[in-house]
């Protein structure tokens, strides 16, 4: 559980640590099936195949990441220096 939305609250009241859990309060980091809880969704992890990406398939999704952090530059979401993709093609050239 988070914090983050009570803090200014739980600051006024003086609590400054999160409370300390007990193995009985503690929720459950496994299903019965042993797939992995995601404390922050609440949806099971299930892990990757690990199947390689061709190159291609590398290309095109470099290329996707580039559009979108294009577009989040031009709409003013990020700044130019902030666009990781733009910092990777200025490392390249130098």
């Amino acid at each position: 559980m988070g914090y983050g939305n009570v803090a200014g609250f739980l600051f006024q009241k003086g609590v400054f640590n999160a409370p300390s859990q007990s193995h009985t309060g503690a929720a459950a980091t496994s299903t019965s099936s042993g797939e992995t809880i995601n404390p922050i969704t609440g949806t099971t992890m299930r892990p990757t195949e690990g199947v390689p990406m061709s190159d291609e398939e590398k290309e095109r999704e470099m290329e996707k990441l580039f559009v979108l952090f294009d577009r989040l530059e031009r709409t003013g979401a990020i700044q130019a220096d902030q666009n990781p993709m733009r910092k990777a093609i200025q490392q390249r050239r130098d």
